[in-house]
Formats: C-alpha cells, structure tokens, sequence
C-alpha cells in the first residue's frame, strides 16, 4: 500500500521523511533486502525440519519403550526426557529466530539506507560531520545482520543493518573517510571478533 493509498484510505498517517540534502548523496547506499529473505525462509524451513525431527523422536521412543515395556528403568525416562527436551528446545529456539527475522525483514524498504557526502550523513535525518562523533560496526548476533550504529556528538544514535546494505561495510567505510576527509572512519574490529 502507498502512503497515498494509506491516506485516502483514513488508516493513519504518512511517517515525516527528510529528503536528503545534496551534501549527503555523492555515495547513495541502499538496502539489499534479499540476504534478510533468503535468512528469513531458511529459518522458517528449520521449524518444519524441528517438528519433524520431534516427530520421529517421539515415535522411536515410543517403539522403543513398547517393545522393552517389561524392563523400563530410570535410565530410560532420563534418556527419553534428555531427547525430547532437547528437540522442544531447538524447536523453540527455531521459532524465535524466525519471529526476530520476520521482524527485521519488516524493518526494511525499498530505497535510500544511507547517504554519505562531502557535507555529513544521512540516515533517517542529516547529520553534518561536524555532529558526527563516532561510527561502528557491531556483529548482529540473534538479528541476523550486523548494524553500523552513527552516534552523534549530542549522544544520539541512529542504526543500520550493515549486512543487508548495497555496499559491503569496507566499501562503506571508505567512502566514510574519502568523503569525510579522512576525519572519520567505520570501527569495523567489533566484527572480527
């Protein structure tokens, strides 16, 4: 739906965007939104392979447990929960990455990610290099994309996925300090730990 459409229809408000200035545009970075949906039906796909996998669990030790019905010991609940358990919990832990890449994908659009020019950055607003105090990459961890986080010198912060971005984060980085003249630079060391 348009923001045109979502207005006429009276179901809520069109989001203030800031068209970037010029001084933000010499090196236009958009999203690439097709390694957050490849991640996103694989992760679905795991929940289908965990269900199975908990099926056929469930129905091998059902065999087992009726055809040695007569020597049932603890050894065997303890087995028996140890398995199962472990499946419920990759199950639930397949789900929840799912819920969180889903959220993710949502997160994206179509267009502009970032703007890095000779003036400043923009990211949702502009931001001066003079405003800019410091760039980093962070590993993703249960997000799936790592996130170049700009904090200004006020101490506020904006992010991006620097995963699902049409540059690579060197790429980004050294367009980061061309453009900035060198005064600033993407700490990409957090990654490689």
């Amino acid at each position: 739906m348009t923001q045109q459409t979502a207005l006429a229809d009276g179901q809520g408000s069109v989001p203030s965007w800031t068209p970037p200035p010029r001084e933000a545009l010499d090196v236009p970075v958009f999203f690439d939104p097709a390694p957050a949906v490849e991640r996103y039906r694989l992760l679905r796909r795991s929940i289908i392979g965990r269900v199975i996998g908990l099926v056929v669990s469930l129905v091998l030790w059902g065999v087992i447990g009726w055809l040695n019905r007569a020597n049932l010991d603890a050894l065997f609940w303890t087995i028996l929960g140890l398995s199962v358990g472990l499946s419920v919990v990759l199950l639930v832990r397949s789900i929840v990455q799912t819920v969180l890449a889903k959220r993710a994908l949502g997160r994206l659009h179509d267009g502009l990610a970032l703007g890095i020019g000779r003036g400043g950055l923009h990211l949702d607003n502009y931001l001066a290099w003079e405003d800019v105090d410091r760039l980093v990459a962070v590993p993703g961890g249960s997000r799936g994309s790592g996130r170049l986080i700009i904090v200004a010198t006020n101490g506020a912060w904006r992010e991006a996925p620097i995963d699902w971005l049409s540059h690579t984060p060197s790429a980004v980085d050294a367009a980061v300090r061309a453009l900035s003249g060198n005064r600033h630079h993407i700490d990409l060391t957090p990654l490689d730990a």
